[in-house]
């Protein structure tokens, strides 16, 4: 179970703040807590800044339970050697749990997405003078997505339209390559609808399995995914009637 010292809850405060471009007196502002005790507490003073006023901090810097949120859409921005990311990532995130999007689109600053488990953060970062290191470099993911389309252009306002925006874009490139990320986009889909009992249920797991191994044989037989979604609109119908 993770469990994070004091010591390592100020430095990744401090870095979670580089990252999301806050100062002392915006965060302040937002969570109550001096500047002045903040700029304090960061610098190793704990006693300056109650239990709660922390877990208030962490809460809003991205942190609850000492994981990274999954009911908001984390925006980072690193600039120069990835020090506050790795400062980051490497307390909250298990490198072999994260799906990292990526694009081949030009340019300076490069977009980025880490998906882990339900939570989604969105990355841009622009080297420094003596550092061009890209996330994919920085951690070994368990699967790297390379997208057609630029990711900067994914909209940002609203996490569940940030989320359809980019399992369509995999949906799209793996149907084109014949690989099996269409698989999980769509499994992540139907484990995501309002029937989140059935789509927990381990007493089912047996049909879901099916399901699955239904699901790869039509991907590999080519099935447009517009077809099998309307298989699988067709049986609900179908089910109602009985």
């Amino acid at each position: 179970m993770l469990t994070l010292q004091a010591e390592q809850l100020r430095a990744i405060a401090a870095a979670l703040m580089h990252l999301r471009g806050d100062t002392l007196n915006s965060v302040g502002a937002a969570t109550g807590i001096r500047s002045a005790n903040l700029s304090v507490w960061l610098r190793g003073k704990e006693q300056v800044i109650s239990a709660p006023r922390v877990a208030a901090l962490l809460y809003h810097l991205g942190i609850e339970g000492q994981h990274l949120r999954a009911d908001m859409l984390h925006r980072w921005r690193d600039f120069g050697a990835l020090n506050d990311l790795k400062q980051v990532l490497k307390a909250l995130v298990r490198a072999e749990a994260a799906v990292l999007y990526q694009d081949c689109q030009p340019g300076l600053t490069k977009t980025r997405f880490l998906q882990i488990g339900e939570t989604l953060i969105r990355v841009e970062l622009t080297p420094g003078i003596a550092a061009a290191s890209d996330l994919v470099d920085l951690i070994q993911p368990r699967r790297v997505i390379t997208l057609p389309e630029p990711l900067s252009s994914l909209p940002i306002d609203q996490l569940p339209a940030t989320r359809e925006a980019l399992l369509t874009l995999a949906e799209q490139a793996a149907c084109e390559i014949g690989d099996d990320e269409l698989l999980d986009g769509l499994l992540f889909r139907l484990s995501n609808t309002d029937a989140t009992t059935v789509a927990t249920n381990s007493s089912a797991r047996g049909g879901w399995q099916k399901l699955e191994q239904a699901l790869r044989s039509a991907i590999r037989l080519g099935v447009d995914p517009t077809t099998i979604a309307a298989w699988i609109e067709n049986g609900k119908v179908a089910a109602r009637r009985d």
